[in-house]
């Protein structure tokens, strides 16, 4: 595989692990010069540093991003100091990996279109070990061409690979996927309440449920943390909350009635107006149990 320049925007707790994966692959990466951890650690890896996205887009093949929304992603494309904003060349494409709505996507898309400049929506499934492992999902939509060219780079992020259609495909895919774990969460919390509040042993009512016909991997990957009530985010309530709104929206202009998600979306929303929108998807049995008369869930283990 030829080695390239990558720049990568959004070194959080997914894109941290993703770029380290390239740069170990043999591959140059560059990033944003930021004071947090996770940034400090892959430049004392060997990674280069910037201070802007115009720097940064001058100098690189590809520009790759894991960011929170849309609106990030604009500033990076075409804010002050953006892409569009660069002196010396530009990368051949933008490869963006985060989660967001496909109208500001497609946006985005038209504005890179002018200006020359590819773009592949490569969205991913999978927690931050499947990140570091190298096993995560990635379906994607745009180019064609553009996605066989970056195919050998998106090899090293992921094990399976889906290419959708030209255009925001990827992204209803994974706001689908999404939704889908949002509303296994609540049914998940409201399993595990009713359990609780009648009897049933917290340890071992989750192996049962574990070990039943309706344990999606998602709930069998959760066992260990909500054994020991560890509501450490791996995929957080806000942006579940934020994907559910997506999905609405989504809805709404295709004529799709979501009643469920409507419901479980205002219950990620109730995490946030207690002040937990920061704990993990899992925390909605937080939100059950406080409002099912158990004692403060904030005053047991773990949080």
């Amino acid at each position: 595989m030829s080695k390239f320049n990558i720049g990568w925007v959004g070194v959080g707790n997914m894109g941290a692990p993703m770029a380290k994966r390239l740069m170990d692959a043999g591959h140059s990466i560059t990033v944003l010069n930021r004071p947090s951890a996770k940034t400090q650690n892959i430049i004392a890896a060997g990674a280069s540093a910037v201070e802007n996205t115009a720097q940064l887009a001058s100098q690189v093949d590809y520009l790759f991003t894991m960011i929170p929304d849309a609106t990030v992603l604009d500033e990076i494309v075409s804010g002050n100091e953006g892409l569009f904003q660069s002196t010396g060349s530009i990368p051949r494409a933008l490869i963006d990996m985060s989660t967001i709505d496909p109208t500001g996507s497609a946006r985005i898309g038209a504005l890179l279109e002018r200006s020359r400049v590819g773009y592949l929506r490569a969205c991913v499934t999978g927690s931050t070990a499947y990140a570091e492992n190298g096993t995560l999902g990635i379906m994607a939509s745009g180019n064609y061409a553009l996605y066989q060219e970056v195919l050998p780079l998106l090899k090293v992020l992921g094990n399976r690979h889906s290419w959708l259609g030209t255009a925001e495909e990827a992204r209803v895919c994974k706001i689908i996927i999404n939704m889908l774990l949002g509303n296994l969460m609540q049914a998940l919390a409201e399993s595990l309440v009713l359990g609780e509040k009648n009897g049933l042993p917290w340890d071992t009512m989750i192996d049962l449920i574990a070990d039943s016909a309706a344990a999606a991997p998602i709930i069998k990957y959760k066992v260990d943390a909500l054994k020991a009530r560890d509501f450490t985010a791996m995929a957080s309530a806000q942006m579940m909350e934020k994907d559910l709104n997506i999905a609405l929206d989504i809805a709404k202009d295709s004529a799709v009635s979501l009643p469920e998600t409507a419901l479980t979306r205002q219950f990620y929303t109730a995490m946030r107006a207690e002040g937990l929108e920061g704990f993990d998807m899992s925390g909605l049995v937080l939100v059950s149990e406080m409002i099912n008369g158990l004692r403060d869930p904030l005053q047991r283990k773990q949080e």
